[in-house]
């Protein structure tokens, strides 16, 4: 059986000339998918750029069966931890809702916006592949 769980393979800021993109990785049930969203090159830019393009390869993964939209990103504290926080607009079923996802920054800030756009969608790729 296939390994059916999202995994976040890599974030990378990709620049040239004409522009500065962030492409995402993420593996699901033995595929690979990639998105790439465009960055103002600012270290916030870079953060959503990375939630927006694993919202688009998460997109790809399930077969288009939900759309996710970041609606906002911030870096936060709580709790006395620093975290990324997300806020999701998904569309699903003739519904629309809007999730929260976090993660707790531990390395990489870029990692923690991949994370955090992972957490909100995560529900909607387990409702999504069982529709």
């Amino acid at each position: 059986m296939s390994d059916m769980r999202l995994r976040f393979d890599k974030a990378e800021v990709l620049d040239d000339a004409a522009a500065r993109h962030v492409r995402v990785t993420v593996s699901f049930a033995g595929e690979t998918f990639a998105a790439a969203a465009a960055s103002d090159g600012d270290a916030m830019s870079d953060l959503k750029a990375a939630a927006v393009a694993t919202l688009s390869a998460v997109e790809g993964a399930v077969g288009h069966r939900f759309t996710a939209r970041l609606a906002d990103l911030d870096h936060v504290n709580a709790l006395g931890k620093e975290l990324v926080a997300v806020l999701v607009d998904i569309a699903f079923e003739a519904k629309e809702v809007q999730v929260f996802g976090s993660c707790q920054i531990a390395g990489a800030e870029m990692d923690a916006a991949v994370k955090a756009a992972l957490n909100a969608t995560n529900r909607f790729v387990d409702l999504s592949m069982r529709a």
